[in-house]
């Protein structure tokens, strides 16, 4: 398996998704709801909302439907 596929397995999407008009978006709640998660965790950056662990900006990635948090938080 390749690491892009390993990624895209653990994170449930790649930033390239959000590129795609085919990609389901997530609600707007359901968007902000996971985003509120995000900038309560220490994996968080706060100052760009940048992920540690996946590298993702987390104002964007919580925005795709199929996108997960890679510790399982959401």
């Amino acid at each position: 398996m390749s690491a892009w596929q390993k990624y895209k397995d653990k994170n449930g999407s790649t930033p390239l998704d959000l590129l795609n008009p085919k990609s389901e978006r997530a609600t707007d709640e359901l968007a902000a709801e996971r985003l509120e998660v995000c900038k309560a965790c220490p994996d968080v950056i706060p100052v760009v909302n940048q992920c540690k662990r996946c590298g993702c900006f987390m104002d964007l990635k919580t925005k795709l439907k199929i996108s997960k948090c890679p510790i399982g938080k959401w």
